[in-house]
């Protein structure tokens, strides 16, 4: 099937044809159909990297008014990346229909800026839910012409507690209006809240995950023995020092400390996590998207509406939760017609699952022989000496947690804590020494150069 065949007009087609989109996904050929030529809400159930921007945008940009100059759709998205990627990929599809108007609304910017954009009406608003939030509460956005309202990945905004932002922008909207849900997992406990939003008038179509596993991905593991995950981890990439990947991480903290340690070790590496602040967020996608950062660390939430061309692997760090997730993560790689690399860390004592993952989306798992040089003698402790003390406002846990935070080690390597007025003494193990100094040493911390010594 092309999508000449779904009911898409001649200007759209252009815009596919001229950035070769020839073919479309499952979601696509149920969901562009279904939109165009019914009138109930949708719930669609399909995995990041399916093309479910396209599956709803397509059919939208077909029954927009351009000459009415009015917000006719709404498209609510969890993160700002996404934001960005989906009012570009609208921009990209409505390419030859004459005057549409797309402006993504995020936080992170100057709100002045954002309200001035909007002081044209915009056919399509792309926005997260608390700057609308702020937008609707300025009375900056007009709603009474809306058509269409869109929760895109809508199990990840109910998981980042933006319910109470959407049951506001779901009354703030004219009852009548279709609304369109997508979303990579409906568990039991977010249907009800789902139903509350759509109505009974509402389909569902849902791609199963086995359904759309991208077959040319190679799925791999490194078996690690316990308390050395790193220095696999690390050989892993000293064997492949040309290829470009994500590195996926369970938790913020996880994220930040990895992105620490490759710091340490000279690795070009950036970390992307919910709470870091816009401009870093903006500086590190920007750096990876023109291959000037190698290795991108990631939450699966600040992840989302990442579109990075020719990544060699995907790397989970932590196991994903389940195996929708699994999917949304492989997907990074192994695009356009590319083959990729999805690859797990488990414990030597843990490999078995993987199981659950090769049940499930029918895949199979090939082990990577890596043999990293391993000392398993035991540690040698060393002792630093760092020039804070008390007349910097630190005691025992106060140092403990700036060496956690900044040197890429874990609080429970730091040992036998002795603070003085204007030093700090500690204990680790020597295998820590370069990196705590890599990542400290001579830099500027709480207004004033670190300097570390050992004895």
């Amino acid at each position: 099937m092309n999508f000449g065949e779904l009911g898409l007009n001649e200007a759209i087609l252009k815009s596919l044809s001229e950035n070769n989109i020839s073919t479309p996904s499952e979601i696509q050929e149920k969901v562009i159909p279904f939109i165009l030529s019914n009138s109930k809400n949708l719930i669609a159930i399909s995995q990041t990297g399916t093309g479910k921007t396209a599956a709803f945008g397509l059919p939208i940009l077909q029954q927009i008014e351009p000459q009415l100059q009015q917000t006719q759709v709404l498209v609510i998205v969890p993160t700002r990346e996404l934001s960005q990627q989906v009012a570009k990929d609208l921009f990209v599809f409505s390419r030859y229909i004459v005057r549409i108007h797309t402006e993504a609304i995020i936080g992170g910017k100057k709100i002045e800026e954002q309200l001035k954009k909007i002081e044209i009406p915009r056919h399509i608003i792309v926005a997260t839910p608390g700057r609308l939030i702020d937008l609707l509460e300025r009375k900056a956005l007009d709603l009474s012409y809306l058509k269409f309202l869109v929760l895109d990945e809508a199990d990840e905004m109910l998981n980042m507690g933006f319910k109470a932002d959407i049951d506001k922008i779901v009354k703030a909207c004219k009852p009548n209006i279709r609304k369109f849900l997508f979303t990579s997992t409906l568990p039991a406990e977010l249907k009800q809240t789902v139903s509350k939003y759509m109505g009974k008038a509402t389909e569902e179509i849902q791609i199963k995950p086995q359904e759309f596993v991208n077959r040319s991905i190679q799925h791999q593991y490194i078996a690690f023995k316990y308390g050395f995950k790193f220095e696999y981890f690390k050989a892993y990439l000293d064997s492949h020092p040309t290829e470009r990947g994500i590195i996926f991480c369970r938790t913020q903290a996880a994220a930040k400390l990895l992105g620490q340690q490759l710091k340490g070790i000279s690795l070009n590496a950036g970390a992307l996590y919910g709470n870091l602040d816009q401009f870093e967020r903006t500086k590190i996608m920007s750096a990876f998207k023109a291959n000037r950062i190698q290795y991108l660390i990631a939450t699966d939430v600040a992840a989302r509406g990442i579109d990075v061309q020719d990544l060699n692997f995907v790397i989970h760090y932590h196991l994903p939760e389940n195996e929708a997730q699994f999917v949304n993560r492989s997907g990074r790689t192994g695009r356009a017609g590319n083959t990729g690399k999805s690859i797990c860390m488990l414990q030597s004592d843990q490999v078995s699952n993987k199981d659950i993952f090769e049940k499930a989306l029918q895949i199979k798992f090939t082990a990577l022989n890596i043999n990293p040089t391993v000392n398993l003698s035991e540690p040698i402790p060393v002792e630093l000496t760092i020039n804070l003390g008390t007349r910097q406002g630190m005691d025992e846990e106060k140092i403990k947690d700036f060496l956690a935070l900044h040197s890429g080690i874990k609080i429970d390597a730091i040992r036998e804590v002795q603070v003085y007025r204007s030093e700090t003494t500690f204990i680790i193990d020597t295998k820590y020494k370069n990196l705590v100094l890599n990542n400290l040493h001579n830099t500027k911390q709480l207004h004033q150069k670190i300097v570390l010594s050992s004895e």
